[in-house]
């Protein structure tokens, strides 16, 4: 192992510590292990933001593998959960996003060497995949939340005593507002990634659309976000209905990453 390798070992083992003390800490009510858990998460977040900078410069990154996809959309999801324990002091957000930020993080590193399908093709395609790995991170963390919401009002509903460390977790309105907060920031770039893709597709392979599967679970999980983006500000849905788009949304966006590039037959395929 040489030192260029250094941050993506480094970056794993503190998220994968992270996820134990947050596990421990939420588990056995302990303030000072769940502060812990931050600690580590941010740690791996620098170590991660390290370990991203020393691949695209050195190249490692010249067209888009498995691996490059998977890198830049951890570091934008644990981006998006140290935002929200900053802004809405939910340090749960770090809780959910230690352990999938460790397996994309692993994922991507195993895939390092997997060779790209598509090259790299100036700043309308960086900026397609950027503002792609916005949408989709802070919507994982809406997802956590939303599970977490609803969890907590069933429990509510069927007058389920909230015993031991289910005591500690947010309010009903603090997780809505997670919601509220991915969605404004979500949708737009969700939505100029969307356009930035059509538009290389154009410049590229000479139409806006080819038919291809993954550029209609694209439009699906678009149609949804506005669904969702439209609903809370034109008509303000709050509670359970965003919780539950949120976790259609994230549930659509893994199956496109890990089914849809990796096994249909597809001009994105990895």
């Amino acid at each position: 192992m040489n030192w260029t390798e250094l941050p993506s070992y480094l970056c794993l083992a503190l998220y994968a510590l992270a996820t134990v003390a947050s596990l421990a800490g939420v588990l056995g009510r302990s303030a000072r292990v769940k502060k812990l858990a931050c600690l580590l998460c941010a740690g791996g977040f620098i170590a991660h933001t390290l370990w991203l900078v020393i691949s695209v410069a050195s190249g490692a990154f010249s067209a888009v593998s498995r691996g490059f996809y998977l890198l830049p959309l951890s570091w934008f999801l644990a981006l998006a959960g140290l935002i929200v324990a900053r802004r809405q002091k939910m340090d749960i957000a770090l809780h959910f996003v230690a352990p999938w930020a460790f397996f994309l993080g692993a994922c991507a590193l195993g895939f390092s060497n997997t060779p790209g399908a598509i090259t790299l093709a100036g700043p309308l395609f960086v900026l397609h995949l950027a503002a792609i790995f916005v949408g989709v991170g802070v919507m994982a963390v809406a997802a956590g939340a939303g599970a977490l919401f609803l969890w907590q009002e069933s429990a509510i509903k069927h007058k389920t005593p909230l015993g031991g460390f289910r005591k500690d977790l947010p309010a009903l309105g603090a997780l809505d507002r997670v919601n509220a907060m991915a969605t404004l920031i979500g949708f737009p770039c969700y939505s100029l990634g969307v356009l930035c893709g059509f538009l290389w597709a154009r410049i590229s392979w000479g139409s806006f659309m080819s038919g291809d599967f993954k550029e209609w679970i694209s439009l699906i999980i678009l149609v949804i976000y506005a669904l969702l983006f439209h609903q809370r500000q034109a008509l303000g849905w709050r509670g359970r209905k965003p919780a539950i788009l949120a976790l259609i949304i994230f549930a659509a966006s893994l199956f496109s990453m890990f089914v849809v590039n990796t096994v249909l037959s597809t001009q994105h395929g990895f």
